[in-house]
């Protein structure tokens, strides 16, 4: 059956593209069916809907919905790719380091991703790059600096190491990598997407000065950032509330932020993610992971441990739930394949359950693409498709270049704890 369900995604795939249908229509279509087949109940099929992803989509896409329609968001980019000119070649890197600095500070990457992906594709619509590749770098930048002694990620880590017998030493060989994967990655996608062929060149500014409107917007995303990244509170249930405030004072119409709001991307996501996960409990994931742990050996144990975190990590929460279900089993894994590094291991895990979040079925990917959709209110259905698929084209390449890393780097970046 595990295989019927991954012809039936392939099928679906092929059909949205050829028939210009939304692919989260037809993947609801198809968890229905799938489900019922593998004895699901409907009950369970919907239980599969990620209300917190809903939640958090909805109401970042209306806040930044609602701002982008005082024209606050384009200002700032434009000043900011102004202020570059020529330069534009910086901007990919400053997005790099933005998310990195966010991160590595205490955070972790999941607080800052609103803020790190809205800007960086805000500033690429501007400076004329291609948005997909600034809001996965700038979401790489963020990937980059997880793994720190004072992040969530980092504490996650370093205690589930310790574990296994394997001192606190291991957070900087861990940090190490995931730095070297996510930095090769950025430079990979800077050229495969052409950010080398766009030319700088000076934006035009209608007004130098922002509106009383424009300002009182730009201060409502600060407020949300305050909110969520320093007092903890939910990112999309905090994003309902400023954008209320917004609604209530007549700073913005709320009927058009409503109307702007990408509902089209939004059920895409979202039903796609029921799809994978009743693949999932069809064994569709299971079987892929099975089948890289039966090739694995003491040279190939770090790469196949990685491209598997990255797997699951397309259906689940690599913090939530990938790192705690694979880091404890990595020097049993080692012991069991006859050799390798432990610790190049649980490298190879971070890095894979880190890279595979641009799938758009993942928080970094899902907020790309539902801030390309908020800034860009006349995307088609069919670019909207097509942006969905380079997505899951990103995130595809990323694992497979999470293996590809763990082979040249894990074991160097390993020797530092040693």
């Amino acid at each position: 059956m595990a295989i019927v369900c991954w012809i039936v995604f392939i099928v679906l795939l092929i059909l949205a593209f050829t028939r210009k249908t939304n692919m989260g229509v037809l993947a609801f279509g198809a968890a229905l069916i799938l489900g019922r087949l593998i004895g699901m109940t409907d009950k369970e099929i919907v239980k599969t809907l990620s209300s917190s992803l809903f939640v958090t989509l909805t109401g970042i896409t209306l806040l930044f919905s609602a701002v982008n329609s005082t024209g606050a968001l384009e200002l700032v980019a434009k000043k900011i790719a102004n202020i570059f000119g020529k330069k534009v070649w910086t901007l990919p890197i400053i997005a790099y380091l933005i998310g990195f600095i966010l991160a590595i500070i205490g955070p972790g990457a999941i607080p800052p991703t609103t803020l790190v992906v809205t800007m960086t594709v805000s500033i690429a619509i501007s400076a004329g790059y291609n948005p997909i590749m600034m809001g996965v770098i700038g979401g790489l930048g963020l990937m980059g600096g997880r793994v720190a002694a004072i992040t969530p990620e980092g504490n996650l880590v370093a205690t589930l190491a310790a574990e296994q017998g394997i001192s606190s030493s291991v957070i900087l060989p861990v940090c190490l990598f995931q730095i070297v994967t996510t930095v090769l990655a950025a430079v990979a996608l800077f050229f495969v997407m052409g950010g080398h062929k766009v030319k700088g060149e000076k934006v035009e500014i209608e007004s130098a000065k922002a509106t009383p409107q424009q300002l009182i917007a730009l201060g409502a995303i600060v407020a949300m950032l305050v909110l969520v990244v320093i007092l903890g509170f939910d990112t999309g249930l905090t994003s309902f509330i400023i954008a209320a405030i917004l609604f209530l004072f007549h700073v913005v119409d709320e009927k058009t932020a409503i109307k702007n709001v990408p509902w089209g991307t939004i059920v895409m996501i979202l039903g796609v993610g029921v799809l994978m996960s009743v693949i999932s409990k069809a064994g569709g994931i299971d079987m892929l992971c099975n089948a890289l742990a039966g090739v694995m050996s003491p040279g190939t144990v770090a790469p196949f441990s990685g491209v598997t975190a990255g797997i699951m990590s397309l259906v689940s929460s690599g913090l939530g739930v990938v790192y705690p279900t694979l880091i404890p089993t990595a020097s049993d894994l080692v012991r069991s394949v006859g050799g390798g590094n432990p610790i190049a291991v649980i490298s190879a895990i971070v890095a894979g359950g880190s890279l595979a979040g641009f799938s758009p079925m993942s928080t970094c990917g899902a907020l790309t693409l539902g801030a390309m959709s908020a800034l860009l209110p006349n995307m088609s259905k069919e670019e909207q498709n097509q942006n969905f698929m380079k997505l899951i084209i990103v995130a595809a390449c990323f694992i497979i270049w999470v293996g590809v890393s763990a082979a040249i780097f894990g074991n160097l970046c390993a020797g530092i704890a040693s």
